[in-house]
């Protein structure tokens, strides 16, 4: 009866032992020793206790990788650059507005004949200014409109305070006399005060003023003509054939004339063509001093019908 129980449980065990599959080997049935301990049993025993499993692992293999350098990064809002930048170009503006090295007090004036240097400075009224704050249209439009004999201004602005003023000065052609006064007139007709000796020029003595010009494109920094470049031209080509030392004569009605000193009024009138009015001039000289006339005028305004007058001489008839 006892038997039975004992092998009904051991197979129980084994059948539970199979389905955990812990071991495929078969266990001996209990032994039981009286007496004397079989050595040979207990140490089946105590390697029955002992498992061993055997198994092949796959392991990767080792990759050796570069570790990277921490980089330490400085971020920079927009915030704090605008105001870097800011800070930058104030203290910039706060130098060139400052210092000494920036700022101009006379400048190199070249091309100056008879306006001394220091006068077109003090016209330029620099004063130690910045010379960021200069630009070649100040320089010009100051020294024109103070300096009507100058007929250009080139200004060239350098860093770090050097400002050159090249002048190109009116050249006088004409000596106009009106008014107990004179002026010089360039070729171009324009009036500007004398500086200096100018020999050589054309000196016209006038009884009145010329006739007003008007032009309808003007540059405000150029004074307006005076006289027509015409009668320029007409004055020059006139000045060789007055007697030395005798004045040119205007009138606003007869235009020029001189008095020569043979004792005769010569009117030449404006305009063109005076090449050829001296010519008929002198042929009506040289005749009428061969038929020994004394005029007292010679007109020759219009070259096709020139004229001369005489003294008119009162004659006297006595009565009988």
């Amino acid at each position: 009866m006892s038997k039975k129980r004992t092998s009904s449980r051991s197979d129980l065990v084994r059948q539970r032992k199979r389905k955990q599959g812990k071991s495929s080997y078969r266990e001996l049935p209990p032994i039981t020793a009286r007496g004397v301990v079989n050595d040979f049993a207990i140490e089946r025993r105590k390697k029955a206790k002992k498992r061993r499993f055997n198994a092949v692992l796959s392991l990767p293999r080792p990759i050796a990788r570069v570790l990277p350098t921490p980089h330490t990064r400085i971020q920079v809002g927009w915030r704090l650059l605008s105001f870097i930048i800011v800070l930058l170009l104030g203290t910039s503006l706060y130098l060139f507005w400052s210092l000494p090295e920036f700022r101009v007090n006379a400048a190199r004036i070249t091309g100056n004949q008879r306006i001394p240097a220091d006068e077109i400075n003090a016209a330029l009224v620099l004063n130690g200014r910045p010379v960021f704050l200069l630009t070649p249209a100040y320089i010009r439009e100051q020294a024109l409109r103070a300096f009507p004999e100058l007929a250009s201004v080139e200004a060239t602005i350098e860093l770090p305070n050097i400002l050159t003023v090249n002048v190109t000065e009116r050249q006088p052609v004409i000596q106009w006399q009106q008014d107990g006064g004179f002026a010089w007139i360039d070729e171009t007709g324009r009036a500007f005060r004398p500086r200096g000796e100018a020999p050589g020029l054309v000196v016209v003595q006038a009884l009145g003023a010329p006739p007003a010009i008007t032009v309808l494109e003007q540059d405000t920094l150029t004074p307006a003509p005076f006289i027509t470049e015409e009668s320029v031209d007409a004055l020059v080509a006139l000045a060789p054939h007055v007697p030395a030392g005798t004045p040119i004569l205007y009138h606003p009605v007869t235009g020029l004339s001189w008095t020569d000193g043979r004792g005769w009024q010569a009117v030449f009138g404006s305009g063109e063509n005076m090449e050829v009015k001296a010519r008929v001039y002198q042929a009506m000289v040289d005749w009428l001093t061969q038929r020994g006339i004394r005029p007292i005028l010679i007109n020759v305004a219009y070259p096709d019908a020139p004229f001369y007058r005489v003294e008119q001489v009162e004659v006297q008839v006595e009565e009988q």
